[in-house]
């Protein structure tokens, strides 16, 4: 058997967990981060790279997204802007009904009251803006400031990072076992890619399983009741952008929002949690999106998702249909009943950190999750109240 033993033990190594063991190596404490199978094997490898507030409601969601777009800007300083392809390129929230004028209006009162640019424009504005887009559409929410980058390259710069900082990873290991003392885990018994066992001994564990956050928690006898969400993309062959800022219809609210609907709705589109968003990178490649399904594990792309986003998409941007699609791919978004990520440190075990199931939030929240995380691995206040996230907020009481 392998024994190590470090200070701060980190399970997943996707955008969270590779933030989190960072940030926790910048602090100068020792890490070792640990994955099933290797960074972005999960969701942080199959996701657009929206940095997003305008999606957000008000309350918890928005101030937590303000406040980890904020933190992007030194996080892409540090790491690199070109490296992780971080560009404050705007976004906008396309209107596609008379009567979501008023709801966007509304919505952009709000956004502006918690200190975000929001305007609602007009048609004509919206395709001067936009010259590709569909003159059916009533108009836009335009949020300036909003940021996009490269989740899969993020993910990796921070691993190198962390390692040059001295963290030590390991991968193709998964946790067979905790050893429990008391309110206290003792250790962590992992099969490794040989088959033999690692045992981990540390004085504090962080939990940034993604999908897999449920298993692991129950490993440890915590409920983390986090189930995977489905989400189709389609990605097209690189050529002339076709959109300036990120695009996302207004209905993407909805189905974000609203998980529910998927199960009376009598609209296919309500049904399959489908909301257009679009995506320019900037190798002139078009990320077109997208649907959020409950299906269990399932990574393949429907045909039906396949076909519903790209009439969709053509419908509000007609020379979507005159790209060539290189691939299709889904990914598998952590969903938390409650619609709020669990993150903080557990009740139940006095040495377990938690930072899971932000759903589609995860990459526009990353660098706020990582400073909480290891503010509290190193025994400092976080950064914001994060009352409303406590990890334990399922786990009945012992």
């Amino acid at each position: 058997m392998q024994r190590i033993e470090t200070e701060i033990a980190i399970f997943g190594a996707g955008i969270m967990g590779a933030a989190c063991a960072y940030e926790i190596a910048k602090a100068g404490r020792r890490v070792v981060l640990i994955d099933r199978a290797q960074p972005n094997a999960g969701s942080s490898g199959a996701c657009d790279g929206y940095v997003s507030v305008s999606t957000k409601i008000p309350g918890t969601a928005l101030r937590l997204a303000r406040e980890s777009q904020i933190l992007y800007d030194t996080l892409a300083s540090e790491l690199g802007h070109a490296r992780i392809e971080f560009v404050r390129r705007g976004g906008m929230m396309l209107i596609e009904t008379p009567d979501d004028v008023a709801k966007m209006e509304s919505h952009a009162g709000l956004l502006r009251d918690a200190g975000v640019e929001a305007h609602v424009i007009d048609r004509a504005t919206l395709l001067a803006r936009e010259p590709n887009l569909s003159p059916s559409l009533f108009g836009g929410l335009e949020c300036p400031g909003e940021a996009q980058v490269t989740p899969y390259l993020v993910t990796l710069a921070l691993v190198a990072a962390a390692r040059q900082m001295g963290a030590r990873t390991i991968w193709k290991a998964f946790p067979v076992a905790f050893d429990i003392s008391g309110a206290h885990i003792a250790h962590a018994d992992l099969e490794g890619e040989d088959g033999g066992t690692i045992r981990i001994v540390a004085e504090q564990y962080v939990f940034c399983a993604g999908v897999w956050s449920r298993e692991i928690g129950a490993l440890a006898g915590v409920e983390l009741p986090v189930v995977p969400r489905r989400g189709e993309l389609l990605v097209t062959t690189r050529g002339r952008p076709i959109a300036t800022r990120f695009l996302v219809s207004a209905r993407y609210l909805t189905a974000k929002l609203d998980p529910e609907a998927a199960k009376t709705s009598d609209d296919p589109l309500v049904r399959m949690g489908y909301g257009f968003t679009l995506e320019t990178t900037p190798h002139g490649q078009h990320v077109i999106g997208n649907t959020r399904t409950f299906v269990g594990y399932d990574r393949s792309v429907s045909r039906e998702g396949y076909v519903t986003i790209l009439a969709e998409g053509a419908k509000r941007i007609p020379a979507l249909a005159s790209l060539q699609v290189l691939r299709g791919f889904a990914g598998l978004r952590p969903f938390v009943p409650d619609k709020r990520p669990l993150i903080g440190r557990s009740a139940r075990r006095t040495n377990l950190l938690v930072a899971a199931g932000h759903e589609g939030d995860g990459i526009t929240l990353a660098p706020l999750t990582a400073k909480i995380i290891a503010s509290l691995a190193c025994g400092r206040t976080p950064p914001v109240d994060i009352a409303e996230l406590a990890p334990d907020r399922f786990t009945p009481a012992a």
